[in-house]
């Protein structure tokens, strides 16, 4: 199914984690490119310490909000603050906020790896002997110590990426983006560069990165939003966004000893209207799957479930649940072109 541009029907979560003055904050944040709105009114609140993940699709405007929100574009409409700092009035202390790792990596490939750091803090005028304890810590953080008299030109892609996020933790930024910074890497690199940003989130750097990896998603972000056709469509907690998908919840019983075939179908339909919810019964392997209903909490529809199954004495040798996985989110909230599915449709 393909995404349409209609206006969002999925209200964003707002995430009671925090609550500390943001780090990064958008009002109405746009960009136009000729007719079409790249990015659309996005409102955007993220703290200090925390880890923002935003998803989408290529095209969807991952990109240009963060170019936006580094001062690289300027905004069609809207207005964004870094650090307490607006980004457009104020731009000068905004950047003095931040640090970028861009999808493409910059670094001088003649000069060694300490040499491009001793340049960088040398343009960032840090003194000689900070900027040396600085190196040699960040080099041993990203394993790069043994390598670091080797010019850049001899290091593999995973190396490369691994200088270009010590070069942008040189000053110590108290906001860092990172647009895909683990794209094309192999699992250990990127395995390693998770590891550090959780480091980093602990020691209250604020973290806004993009990702096509919803693995990635999932294991370091503290919320994520996904971004549809400029819209930003849903965001909130791990938790939060499963919760709001708790129609794709399923649970499944497997009944055990002989089923009563004339009986069974119209007992099913019993249990669906007590719930008025959704249930399948698959004659072929005895089972049922159960759809909970969303205006009642989950534990307390489990236990009337194995209720109704001892009242009708319905024996099973199985009961499992099914909780939705952020790819099964980002999929159903893509496919619907930014609008609620079924499921979800009038909540908020």
């Amino acid at each position: 199914m393909g995404i349409c541009t209609s206006s969002p029907r999925i209200l964003p979560v707002q995430s009671q984690k925090m609550n500390s003055a943001p780090s990064i904050q958008a009002s109405k944040l746009t960009k136009v490119f000729g007719k079409r709105a790249v990015v659309d009114a996005v409102d955007l609140t993220v703290h200090t310490g925390e880890l923002y993940a935003l998803l989408g699709d290529n095209g969807a405007g991952k990109t240009t909000t963060i170019n936006m929100l580094t001062t690289l574009l300027k905004p069609t409409s809207g207005r964004f603050s870094i650090g307490g700092f607006d980004g457009i009035s104020q731009s000068e202390q905004a950047k003095a906020a931040f640090a970028v790792v861009s999808q493409e990596v910059s670094l001088y490939q003649e000069l060694t790896a300490y040499e491009n750091l001793l340049f960088i803090s040398r343009l960032y005028g840090i003194k000689r002997r900070e900027a040396d304890q600085r190196i040699d810590q960040l080099l041993r953080q990203w394993d790069l110590y043994n390598r670091k008299d080797d010019r850049v030109v001899e290091y593999s892609g995973g190396m490369q990426r691994k200088m270009s996020i010590a070069m942008a933790l040189l000053r110590r930024p108290k906001v860092l983006f990172m647009d895909e910074p683990t794209v094309g890497l192999d699992p250990s690199s990127r395995h390693h560069i998770w590891e550090i940003l959780k480091e980093l989130r602990n020691e209250g750097v604020t973290i806004f990165l993009t990702t096509h990896y919803l693995e990635e998603a999932e294991l370091l972000a503290d919320r994520v939003g996904i971004i549809v056709t400029g819209k930003l469509v849903i965001e909130g907690t791990i938790d939060e966004l499963r919760d709001k998908l708790r129609g794709m919840r399923t649970i499944s019983v497997k009944l055990s000893g002989k089923v009563e075939q004339s009986t069974i179908a119209s007992r099913v339909a019993q249990l669906e209207e007590r719930f008025r919810s959704g249930v399948k019964y698959d004659a072929l392997r005895q089972s049922i799957t159960f759809i909970p209903p969303q205006d009642r909490p989950f534990s307390e529809t489990l236990r009337a479930l194995t209720g109704w199954l001892e009242e009708e004495q319905l024996s099973y040798s199985g009961l499992a649940t099914s909780e939705p996985s952020l790819e099964e989110l980002f999929l159903s909230v893509a496919h619907h072109g930014g609008e609620a599915p079924p499921s979800m449709e009038g909540k908020s």
